[in-house]
């Protein structure tokens, strides 16, 4: 009992500690950067395609709606070995300067370098091909790379006409990651390059060997490449892209089981972050504040299943206890009961989390300039919603320590 509470406060600490912390940087940030003269870039749009047929033709719609001069931008599709309606799709923009490049299936890194081995260009991106970029997406992201040390610049991601529930939940995880992105971007500490419209600066990422071609999340993996070497990652947040996700339940637990594999993976590939003095706060802080976020994840569902275990065992003998009398043993307590029993310990903490919480949902709202909707989701997301989380890291970790076969 007295390792359950200390744990317990410990853990209400560490979560009241880092919320403030994050609170304090999204309300005395620094005023939103100006745009920088910007030069003519030329740029590179990469998106590799494996049996895309239904979502394709609206990517490429969206791609060829970009405002940018259309001498300063190309659009490179690499066909990773369909075996549906998708190259015949792509062919159809031939005639409007897409270029199709078609080779054997090797994963979505091989194609990104099977792409970049062909752009010439000073910029280059990538696009998911079950995703749409917002028209000034691109000319919003390039001030960034008047810096030499910037090596990539991320989209504020959304999620593209959210239906059933599993879509909706993505939506509000979406809503949150792109606030908690904008604020790791403001202190310098970010360290991620999604597939929904990145924009890298080319001679960088050509110099040091492309994308890991055996790697399950190639685009975490070069971005924390980008940041080993010292260079920076932003956000452009008036950079709106929209994507598909996961609608059913084994899709979106293939999808994290992959992601969360992916992130163990690379940390321990740049295990010499930790605590790196040469990485500055990304190295002192970021880093290890995500691995402990980890691990007290794991730690408090190992708590949580030692708990439901306990509580069942005490059923058991209680069960035995009164002889199998089930009606006194479900003995319903008052509301007045309930209350009194209460632990305030457990209490407080939990109510300080769940307004946290709120305050945060609430900010990212605003500032990605999206209005409370979805309920039941809210509702979900809040109660359900993590300890379905708490299973994808569990699982996770369980593959990566019997090294389960790595497949995308």
């Amino acid at each position: 009992m007295i390792i359950r509470e200390f744990f317990l406060m410990f853990v209400s600490f560490v979560t009241l500690f880092i919320a403030l912390f994050w609170i304090q940087i999204f309300l005395f940030r620094d005023k939103e950067q100006q745009e920088i003269v910007r030069k003519g870039y030329s740029v590179s749009i990469i998106v590799p395609v494996h049996n895309e047929e239904s979502t394709i033709k609206d990517t490429l719609e969206s791609l060829m709606n970009i405002d940018y001069p259309k001498d300063k931008i190309e659009i490179i599709v690499v066909n990773d070995g369909s075996t549906d309606k998708t190259k015949d799709i792509v062919e159809g923009y031939n005639n409007r300067g897409v270029k199709l490049i078609n080779k054997s299936k090797f994963g979505k890194a091989a194609a990104v370098n099977t792409g970049l081995r062909q752009v010439n260009s000073e910029i280059f991106g990538i696009v998911d091909a079950d995703s749409i970029v917002d028209e000034m997406s691109v000319s919003n992201m390039l001030h960034f790379f008047d810096s030499e040390n910037t090596g990539a610049v991320i989209s504020l991601i959304k999620v593209k006409n959210p239906r059933n529930m599993f879509e909706k939940l993505q939506h509000l995880e979406y809503i949150f990651s792109a606030f908690s992105r904008k604020l790791m971007s403001n202190v310098n500490t970010l360290f991620i390059t999604p597939g929904v419209l990145t924009l890298y600066k080319t001679e960088i990422i050509k110099r040091l060997g492309g994308f890991d071609e055996n790697n399950l999340t190639e685009d975490l993996e070069i971005a924390m490449k980008l940041r080993y070497n010292g260079y920076n990652i932003f956000i452009e947040t008036n950079s709106v892209t929209y994507t598909a996700v996961p609608r059913t339940f084994k899709k979106l637990w293939d999808q994290r089981i992959r992601w969360f594999r992916g992130y163990l993976y690379n940390t321990k590939k740049y295990k010499d972050m930790f605590f790196s003095k040469k990485h500055g706060f990304l190295g002192l802080f970021q880093v290890p504040l995500n691995f402990i976020t980890v691990f007290l994840v794991v730690l408090s569902f190992t708590l949580a299943f030692y708990e439901i275990l306990r509580l069942i065992y005490e059923f058991i003998i209680k069960l035995v206890s009164y002889k199998m009398d089930i009606i006194y043993t479900f003995n319903i307590p008052s509301i007045k009961e309930i209350i009194f029993k209460m632990d305030l310990k457990i209490l407080f903490p939990i109510l300080i989390s769940f307004i946290l919480a709120f305050y945060i949902y609430n900010k990212a709202h605003k500032a990605a300039k999206e209005k409370w909707k979805f309920p039941m989701a809210l509702l979900l997301y809040v109660t359900i919603y993590p300890s379905l989380r708490i299973a994808h890291w569990i699982a996770a970790l369980g593959k990566e320590i019997m090294g389960a076969k790595k497949k995308w």
